[in-house]
């Protein structure tokens, strides 16, 4: 299999800059997901990699042949598509065996590597069927595995599962790791999805404005956002603002102990934030807890747990994820209610969309 490397990737329309200046080291072999919202660039970068975009500078090798000036149809990559882009007249082997009938692979070896594709992606018993005889999923699966059984070096999946509902995707999702890990194909994978993207992926890397703001394992981009919009992005979160006056530091009135705000107090704004699910709903007295006097606003079940959206003196909205307990269970909206969470699990950023993390 194949590594990848993006080398100063450049590509604007007009005065909009798609991509700034991109430089990307994929593993062989690792599944690798480009993650953010719309209009960030992601797709536009897996098309160019595919050749369907032509970058203004910059550079792309796979197996350390450069392929940036390489026509689309001959770069060996594999491409899977949001909408399946699935034949609608041709059988389900038919599909598959598309791309090898165009690169004019002799009909046995055609007829072997088809069935075994079918076999990997579970879909043997379908192979005469037409794709209107598909559920979603399947037809997902009929185009994964026509981008698979031309042995590329490099698959490249532009949110493939986008279309199917929620617990299909999820099935899916590990259906679609567990076929990239059997094979040990070097995937690049786009997605909105954070879920997603946490869940399936060996490296995950976060964009917003057409710049990288981290990639990293999914451990260290949900644990060590590099900054406020990752730190927003991947996961939710509670940004609430901390005055800071010499060594005394306060969120919403209420004044705190921060031992990490030593040093990083920069003069410039910052914020604290803290994850829903480190925050305790009327915690025991005694622990040593920062403590915020809240209003509830809202108290959802949602299963294994209950979300608490609650309001600071300050006017932020604050959420808690807990267990559902009687206690939770019985708060209403506009009770009065304690936030509590370890100063430990705080982290400070410099304010803005994408101000860095300052410790």
């Amino acid at each position: 299999m194949s590594a990848v490397e993006i080398s100063n990737i450049r590509k604007s329309y007009g005065a909009t800059v798609a991509l700034s200046d991109i430089n990307i080291s994929i593993p062989s072999g690792s599944f690798f997901t480009l993650l953010g919202p719309s209009g960030c660039g992601k797709t536009t970068l897996l098309r160019t990699i595919a050749g369907f975009h032509q970058q203004d500078s910059g550079s792309i090798a796979i197996a350390d042949q450069r392929i940036e000036n390489v026509p689309a149809h001959k770069r060996n990559v594999g491409m899977v598509f949001q909408d399946y882009a699935v034949f609608p007249h041709i059988s389900v082997a038919d599909n598959i065996a598309f791309g090898l009938k165009q690169r004019k692979v002799s009909r046995s070896d055609i007829e072997r590597r088809v069935a075994d594709i079918l076999d990997v992606v579970q879909l043997k018993a379908y192979a005469q069927r037409m794709p209107h005889e598909l559920s979603g999923g399947q037809q997902q699966r009929v185009g994964l595995a026509r981008a698979l059984v031309i042995n590329p070096q490099v698959l490249l999946m532009d949110e493939p599962l986008s279309n199917l509902d929620a617990k299909l995707r999820v099935d899916l999702r590990r259906e679609l790791r567990a076929i990239q890990q059997s094979m040990n194909i070097t995937t690049i994978y786009v997605t909105h999805d954070q879920e997603e993207a946490l869940a399936m992926s060996d490296f995950v890397c976060v964009m917003y404005g057409g710049v990288i703001q981290q990639a990293a394992a999914p451990w260290e981009v949900y644990n060590s956002p590099a900054n406020r919009f990752v730190a927003s992005f991947v996961g939710a979160n509670n940004f609430m603002a901390l005055s800071v006056e010499g060594a005394q530091a306060a969120i919403a009135g209420t004044a705190v102990v921060l031992p990490q705000l030593t040093g990083a107090a920069t003069g410039k704004p910052l914020v604290a934030a803290v994850r829903p699910e480190f925050i305790s709903v009327n915690a025991a007295a005694g622990d040593d807890l920062i403590r915020l006097p809240v209003k509830i606003r809202q108290v959802s079940f949602t299963g294994r747990e209950m979300a608490v959206a609650a309001v600071l003196a300050s006017g932020e909205e604050i959420e808690a994820i807990t267990k559902p307990t009687p206690d939770i269970i019985a708060l209403h909206p506009n009770d009065d209610a304690t936030f509590a969470f370890a100063a430990s699990s705080v982290q400070l950023f410099e304010d803005g969309v994408t101000g860095a993390r300052v410790l």
